[in-house]
C-alpha cells in the first residue's frame, strides 16, 4: 500500500469517527456534585439539564437523618429515588433532552447534610 492510500484511509476513518452519532448521555456538561444542608421539613430544588439517554441522580447523607429524592420532567412524570440507609438513587431514561427538576426533601425534625451527584 503506498503512502497516499494509507493517508487516504486514515483521513476517511477520522472523518467517519468525528461525524458519527453523539455518544453523550447524562448531565449536559458532564457529571456534577454539590453538598449542602437541608433544614428540617424543607425541600431544596434545582434544575438539571440532561441529554437524551440514560441518566441518574444520587444522594449520600453525611451524618444521621433521611432525605427523599424526586425528579420531575416537563411532561409531569415523577421518578422517586430508591435506596437504603444513607444513599438514594434515581435512574432516568431521558427520551428528550432538556431540564429536569430535582427535589431533595428532608422529612425529619433535624437538619441533614447531603451530597448530591449526577451522571
Amino acid at each position: 500500500m503506498n503512502t497516499f492510500t494509507k493517508a487516504l484511509c486514515v483521513g476517511v476513518l477520522a472523518a467517519a469517527t468525528l461525524a458519527g452519532p453523539r455518544a453523550e448521555a447524562g448531565r449536559v456538561g458532564g457529571p456534577m456534585s454539590e453538598s449542602g444542608t437541608i433544614q428540617a421539613g424543607q425541600s431544596v430544588y434545582f434544575d438539571v439539564p440532561f441529554y437524551e439517554g440514560p441518566a441518574s441522580v444520587s444522594t449520600f447523607l453525611q451524618g444521621p437523618g433521611t432525605v427523599e429524592l424526586y425528579i420531575y420532567d416537563g411532561d409531569g412524570n415523577v421518578t422517586q429515588g430508591q435506596g437504603t440507609g444513607t444513599m438514594r438513587r434515581a435512574f432516568l431514561d431521558v427520551s428528550r433532552s432538556g431540564f429536569f427538576r430535582v427535589e431533595l426533601r428532608n422529612p425529619g425534625y433535624a437538619p441533614v447534610r447531603v451530597l448530591v451527584g449526577t451522571s
